[in-house]
């Protein structure tokens, strides 16, 4: 199941960079660019003293300004494969040019300069100059325009950011309570300044319900949708729908509301009454450590993640913990922190070193998985993670 997951994440990638600007920057920045380098055919011209055909000038200050537009462009579109298009077009470029020169070459120098051809050439100097002059100022226009619009829009979307931060923080507290006989210690950090992961407790020593999701994609429309997934999950739990039927209720509440590209991940632990239920829908395997065995066992499901299909299923079941269990709830940040190898953390480590700590305080399990998810990668999607222990009342 979470290899399904993966798979639905990576063909829905998060928008590209260069398509969030607006259209006008866009095209001052080109147009920016376009004229600083179209100078380059200007300066030739001087260097051959004016001698250029008309033609053989207008071409190379077009050629010049266009292909450095061009690779600007494909910085921006393409990124890091950039050089995909970079080499093939300044072949091309440079095999422009050349034929350009044989077709338009220079007039020859002649063996006596007059005042006429002297007066030809200061004129035709001059232009070059004052050509490159206002080249570059209206260049330098085009990039204050660019840099003054796209500082004001920062610092705008900066200021929603930080308030979108916030709210995520008032939304996802850390968890570190007793309810009865069972504990509780958990963490949502993001990836960014908003995530997509949600840990929750409600209820009551006879009833309660913890719980991770985790909503695909990252930034701001994730984290709108995992505020929903709270609420909701909230406004069920306190309106006396049963734990065994959360994940079908949440489906049906979360369908209408997400784009079609999105889907959310949950895991959920649930007392009620004596009993002990777990439910997964789409989510990493929940662990269970044995206190008695110093064992690790899993519990997976094969239910699809929330709002994916207009109608699901999903089942849950029914799970024993002596006391010293614990159960530890996480996010799949967790298991796809990658090394400088390529090699994610992935489920088998974190398996390890919750049975290696899972005797220690919960504070102290937390800690030495985070610990040992850092010291493998750096953080590249949100990790969260909440653990549950069965103690004496």
């Amino acid at each position: 199941m979470v290899g399904f997951v993966t798979v639905l994440q990576r063909m829905n990638p998060s928008k590209s960079y260069w398509k969030t600007i607006p259209r006008t920057s866009f095209v001052g920045f080109l147009v920016g660019v376009f004229l600083l380098f179209s100078t380059t055919g200007f300066v030739n011209d001087i260097m051959e003293m004016g001698r250029q055909p008309l033609l053989r000038l207008v071409l190379s200050v077009t050629l010049s300004g266009s292909f450095a537009t061009f690779y600007a462009g494909t910085g921006f579109v393409l990124r890091k494969r950039f050089w995909k298009a970079f080499f093939p077009a300044f072949v091309v470029q440079f095999v422009l040019m050349g034929f350009i020169g044989r077709w338009f070459p220079a007039l020859p120098q002649p063996a006596q300069t007059g005042a006429t051809e002297m007066a030809r050439t200061q004129a035709r100097l001059t232009f070059d100059g004052v050509a490159v002059m206002c080249a570059i100022g209206l260049g330098y226009g085009c990039f204050l325009y660019v840099t003054i619009t796209e500082f004001r829009r920062y610092l705008h979307v900066y200021a929603e950011m930080a308030l979108a931060a916030e709210i995520h923080s008032v939304l996802v507290p850390p968890i570190d309570t007793r309810i009865g006989e069972f504990q509780f210690y958990g963490r949502a950090v993001p990836s960014g300044e908003v995530g997509g992961d949600l840990i929750d407790l409600a209820g009551s020593e006879k009833e309660w319900v913890a719980y991770v999701a985790d909503v695909s994609g990252h930034g701001v429309a994730p984290g709108v949708v995992m505020a929903m997934v709270k609420s909701a999950a909230r406004t069920l739990l306190s309106s006396n729908n049963d734990s065994q039927h959360l994940l079908a209720r949440l489906h049906e509440v979360l369908y209408p509301l997400k784009k079609p590209n999105m889907f959310v991940t949950f895991a959920f632990l649930a007392k009620n009454g004596e009993e002990l239920r777990v439910g997964l829908a789409g989510h990493p395997a929940i662990l269970h450590f044995s206190a008695k065995t110093d064992a690790v066992s899993q519990f997976a499901s094969t239910n699809l993640p929330l709002a994916i299909l207009p109608s699901e299923d999903f089942a849950s079941s029914e799970i024993s913990a002596e006391h010293g269990d614990v159960f530890a709830l996480y996010t799949d940040g967790l298991l796809e922190a990658e090394n400088a190898a390529g090699e994610e953390f992935g489920l088998e480590r974190l398996q390890t070193e919750f049975r290696k700590h899972g005797n220690e305080p919960l504070d102290a399990i937390y800690k030495a998985l985070q610990e040992s998810v850092a010291q493998h990668g750096s953080q590249s999607d949100d990790q969260s993670l909440l653990l549950i222990r069965r103690g004496k009342v």
